[in-house]
């Protein structure tokens, strides 16, 4: 997993412009108006050939109402998960109380803080930002999201400290002894904690037929053919029917729950069948970069007879995301647990698997041989290696002399390529295009 940059602060400072200018596009919903952002959004950023997760939040507030009780405890959960922060305040607005209190809580936790200061008319001018140095932060920056000004300036403060204090990479995590965190997510009353329960043999979790009633995640220590493991139940993910409210703790901790997972399992029901609302938790566990394995639980209770067809329908709905592997289990009887367990493991070494560089080079040039990168005007794009740069998940870098050229069906087709060659079950890959230098 990358390393992890949360940007937060008061409402309407300009953290969602931060965010899209970082992403190099709008993801994060930006209005003039206090408290748009109430969730927080997740994407992944290369900057100096150091990769990270940047994470939008919604505003702090001092308002002891409901929603914005719950908005602190989600960014509360986000920063003590993070490598570093980037503190946005509002030059216009000038340093208020309220951002002295969040710079404490800041000091207090331990954490790298990159203080940015927003909305800057002259943001070249780094007298402009002394009256912020009051909060207690030896790197402040004079930016302005909207126009872009000193947002590089930002990144390349960031993405130095992160290569400078790796234990955040991937790599570096491998190396750490830290047990597996298993994660079990998926719709109410899939059967997540009766799952747990036949794996670790004891009924510790809660369990009951009405859903819902796993209300907040659940961790549990354990060691399954000497690998140590964190199994954690999360409450399941619904859609809320009232509209755009503010969603429950619950599903906001499961979210979380998954993103600080290295594998993720996602339990489907057999007998209610894929759901548009299962699509959208796979679309989640993509766009983190877990690894994945389907559990389609309540097995026991589909006639023999129709058991094809089930599973021939739900490698259909998951048609978008062919490299998981699927597996029929039932929580009550036990069958397709030891298969389950089985595929985790196997996924966990794809997960953390990193091609040797040999190898990796005569692939590329068997693929280059036969299927050269071409531009939309027909010309070749000249490539000239390939070289992993993470694992959990894998990410892999092709240079090249024009990344911009290269259309987008041809990371398609490598990536189909190095799961042909390499594996990568239920393993998301990502390849990225960057200029020779």
């Amino acid at each position: 997993m990358n390393p992890l940059v949360a940007i937060v602060g008061r409402p309407n400072v300009g953290k969602s412009r931060l965010f899209n200018r970082m992403i190099s596009r709008r993801k994060s919903i930006v209005l003039d108006l206090a408290g748009t952002t109430r969730d927080t959004i997740f994407d992944t950023v290369e900057w100096n050939r150091v990769p990270f997760d940047v994470v939008d939040t919604g505003g702090l507030t001092n308002d002891k109402n409901n929603i914005h009780f719950k908005i602190n405890k989600r960014v509360e959960a986000v920063v003590a998960e993070a490598s570093t922060v980037i503190l946005v305040c509002d030059y216009q607005a000038g340093v208020l109380p309220y951002d002295h209190e969040i710079a404490n809580w800041l000091r207090k936790i331990n954490k790298r803080v990159f203080l940015a200061v927003n909305k800057m008319d002259k943001p070249d001018d780094p007298s402009a930002v002394a009256d912020f140095y009051r909060l207690g932060f030896p790197d402040a920056f004079a930016i302005s999201a909207e126009h872009g000004y000193g947002v590089d300036t930002v990144m390349d403060a960031i993405a130095g400290y992160l290569k400078a204090n790796p234990d955040g990479f991937p790599d570096a995590q491998n190396n750490t002894g830290k047990p597996l965190k298993l994660v079990f997510t998926g719709k109410p009353n899939a059967g997540k904690s009766s799952m747990i329960n036949y794996i670790i043999g004891n009924e510790i979790m809660l369990v009951d037929d009405k859903p819902g009633t796993t209300r907040d995640s659940v961790e549990i220590k354990v060691e399954i053919n000497k690998i140590p493991m964190v199994l954690i139940d999360t409450a399941g993910l619904k859609k809320n029917k009232d509209g755009p409210a503010v969603e429950t703790i619950s599903a906001i901790k499961a979210k979380d729950s998954i993103h600080r997972s290295d594998i993720v399992v996602l339990v489907i029901d057999a007998v209610q069948g894929v759901t548009g609302y299962d699509k959208k938790i796979m679309n989640m566990i993509q766009s983190y970069g877990k690894g994945c394995v389907i559990a389609v639980n309540k097995w026991d209770i589909i006639p023999k007879q129709d058991r094809r067809i089930v599973t021939n329908a739900i490698a259909a709905a998951f048609g978008f995301a062919e490299y998981i592997p699927i597996i029929p289990t039932s929580a009550l009887t036990g069958e397709g647990i030891r298969a389950l367990v089985s595929n985790v493991i196997k996924v966990l070494h794809d997960y953390e698997y990193r091609i040797p560089t040999a190898e990796l080079n005569k692939f590329f040039m068997e693929v280059l041989s036969k299927h050269q990168p071409i531009s939309s005007s027909g010309k070749i794009i000249k490539s000239y290696y390939l070289v992993q740069i993470a694992v959990r998940p894998p990410v892999f870098v092709i240079f090249t002399n024009n990344k911009t050229g290269i259309k987008e069906n041809y990371s398609k087709f490598i990536t189909s390529r190095i799961r042909e060659v390499f594996g990568f079950k239920g393993v998301p890959v990502r390849v990225l295009f960057r200029s020779k230098e």
